[in-house]
């Protein structure tokens, strides 16, 4: 029979942390299909999200609502993880190109930058992390 090994309270954090920036990004998503809430925001998001084609909505809710699924089954410790936080992953970069390319060379195009580009970063840390953790059996 195979030792099950316990995951290290690193790996609960990277978790919790990580299913906790998706459920930020589900909120979000879910408050950018008001029209009321669009309204206030600043001038580049309310472009972007105008502006967005059916194809980066589509990225947008498999990087947001698949990053949420996929770091629950990271914290119940399936291997299934892992591809699912690869098309989250696809899905922020998709979603990314399509915003900075809604927000051109705008002033505030810095600030859709920086935004955008923590999530790049969240989902690409989260993916190596659940690769790291699959081979060292951790997901099953």
């Amino acid at each position: 029979m195979k030792e099950v090994l316990k995951p290290s309270l690193n790996f609960w954090i990277v978790g919790g942390v990580g299913l906790l920036w998706n459920s930020m990004g589900c909120y979000n998503f879910l408050m950018q299909t008001n029209p009321e809430v669009l309204e206030v925001l600043p001038q580049a998001y309310d472009a972007v999200a105008k502006s967005r084609p059916g194809y980066a909505t589509a990225a947008f809710v498999v990087a947001v609502f698949g990053g949420f699924l996929g770091c629950v089954l990271m914290l119940m410790r399936r291997a299934v993880s892992r591809p699912l936080l690869l098309l989250s992953l696809l899905g922020v970069a998709v979603t990314m190109l399509q915003a900075l390319w809604a927000v051109g060379f705008s002033p505030e195009a810095a600030s859709v930058a920086m935004d955008t580009g923590m999530s790049l970063a969240v989902a690409t840390y989260l993916v190596w992390f659940t690769h790291r953790k699959f081979g060292q059996d951790l997901l099953w």
